[in-house]
């Protein structure tokens, strides 16, 4: 008789995994590794090195610190309250049956692939606000291939993806770029006093690689993920592509789309400067209209989530008073609670993830592997296209391990920056290649704090009997979309070095 298959829920691998974490940080503190790593300093432009060492966790104080943050680790995790919020909007424009119509209106006009091209495209754009994409556009992704009689999964899968592995593109300078390009400053004063790092140096690379991106996440998608998903089998409730629309819910969503987009009129208006009673929600205390925007005392950075979330339930509702969907008010109460009942098993998720990224981070342990990392990169004696590949696959290593892509740079660019400026290439072209690294592998390790936001919504539109979406579940489905992306970032990486063509606004790949 076969033995049947252990499938370990996600929680249970999380706690599981935050015991291995401090298992190791034991043998790690005996064994006494250590790794350095050089800093710039702001006041002489020197270097400084400094020393990372595994913190040992499995100790008294370890264990204090453990038991007596437990519940902060939980409440300071970053999706959890983006998550609630997304949610309540998501709600109301699913039950208003507002984002139905919407979609299916769309349906009728724009071929399945072309939907999918657009959900990744999107994936891309939103990754400057990437809480609005996670908590928000991933569920409304899911909406949208349900009303084409899809796999909800799938628009998961693909809206994840854009946004994760399509990080390090867009069409818009963006926070990711105010970041590097003031660590890259400082990197590029230590061969360079004169040296500035253009903030434009990387727009022509990104809007080039935010069009190829979404058009192989609509490949893969539509070949790998697609075909592995199988058979969606809907709900009674659930929208499917065999509902017509009547011309009460077309009038509705018209008249709901102008009032929508008078609201956003005003949205945008909040953030340009300069104007009378403009820049409500820009930082004005900066002198980058970037930093103003996406900074991080900006107002609609910070507000994001709730900005966007709050359009969508002014749209919804203005939909569904139209439509008679929404008749008093107790119905957009429970609309908006609607989503939030599929959250609790999201939340139990989320608690041990937040103890298990937390504990990772306390060991010190993802900054030992990008110190060692910056330590072999800078023994060897490389130059040319040698450098530009090792120096890829050193990125796309560490981002497994540290996800965040500041802390990355900060790290790593005191010694990638001299090394391409002693190669004769240009601090601006080492910011290329260090983000088409790190979109690479992110969207693969557990390690990233709203990985467990995928595997919570793939869990809500799992319709296996007795089943979890395990983690290894959810890294089997981003797998595809890795191996792609990566070979396309690397490939774009090589053709503009070969070609030698502007990476940005008076950018050029050589010095």
């Amino acid at each position: 008789m076969k033995k049947k298959k252990i499938r370990l829920h996600p929680a249970l691998v999380f706690l599981i995994l935050t015991i291995v974490i401090m298992i190791i940080s034991v043998i790690g503190s005996l064994l006494n590794l250590e790794a350095s790593y050089f800093v710039v300093n702001e006041s002489t432009g020197d270097l400084t090195s400094r020393v990372v060492t595994i913190n040992n966790l499995f100790n008294r104080t370890g264990l204090q610190y453990l038991i007596s943050n437990m519940l902060n680790n939980f409440l300071n995790f970053a999706p959890l309250g983006n998550l609630i919020i997304g949610l309540i909007g998501v709600g109301v424009g699913y039950k208003s049956g507002f984002l139905n119509t919407l979609f299916k209106v769309i349906g009728e006009k724009i071929p399945r692939k072309g939907l999918t091209f657009i959900v990744v495209l999107l994936g891309i754009v939103f990754s400057t606000v990437y809480e609005v994409g996670y908590v928000i556009l991933i569920p409304i992704a899911a909406i949208l291939f349900m009303n084409l009689g899809r796999h909800p999964s799938a628009g998961i899968c693909a809206s994840f993806a854009g946004i994760t592995f399509g990080y390090g593109a867009n069409a818009v300078v963006n926070r990711l770029d105010s970041i590097l390009v003031s660590y890259s400053n400082k990197a590029a004063l230590i061969l360079d006093s004169s040296y500035n790092v253009n903030i434009y140096g990387n727009v022509i690379f990104t809007i080039i690689s935010t069009i190829i991106l979404a058009y192989v996440g609509m490949i893969t998608t539509e070949r790998f993920i697609i075909p592995k998903l199988g058979k969606y089998y809907f709900d009674a409730e659930e929208p499917s592509q065999n509902t017509e629309v009547t011309k009460r819910e077309k009038k509705g969503l018209v008249i709901s789309l102008v009032a929508s987009f008078v609201v956003l009129v005003i949205l945008i208006y909040c953030l340009v400067r300069g104007l009378p009673f403009s820049g409500l929600l820009l930082d004005l205390k900066q002198s980058r209209y970037v930093d103003m925007l996406f900074g991080d005392e900006s107002y609609f950075y910070k507000g994001a989530v709730t900005i966007f979330s709050f359009l969508l339930i002014f749209s919804s509702v203005i939909y569904g008073i139209r439509t008679k969907t929404i008749k008093n008010n107790r119905d957009i109460v429970d609309s908006m609670s609607y989503y939030l009942r599929d959250v609790a098993s999201i939340l139990v998720l989320i608690f041990f993830a937040a103890q298990f990224c937390l504990i990772f981070k306390q060991t010190n342990m993802g900054l030992f592997v990008v110190a060692s990392l910056s330590e072999l990169l800078n023994s060897m004696e490389l130059s040319g296209l040698s450098l530009v590949v090792i120096t890829f696959l050193i990125v796309a290593v560490s981002s497994f391990f540290v996800p965040m892509a500041s802390t990355k740079w900060a790290m790593l660019s005191p010694t990638i920056v001299p090394m391409f400026m002693q190669a004769s290439m240009t601090p601006e072209f080492a910011e290329a290649v260090f983000r088409a690294a790190d979109s690479s592998t992110k969207g693969l390790t557990p390690l990233f704090s709203y990985f467990v936001i995928l595997i919570g919504f793939l869990h809500i539109y799992n319709k296996r009997k007795n089943d979890v979406i395990t983690i290894t579940d959810a890294m089997s489905l981003m797998a595809p979309y890795t191996i792609a992306f990566m070979i396309v970032w690397f490939i774009l990486i090589l053709a503009f070095y070969i070609m030698g063509i502007p990476i940005g606004i008076d950018t050029r790949v050589m010095l």
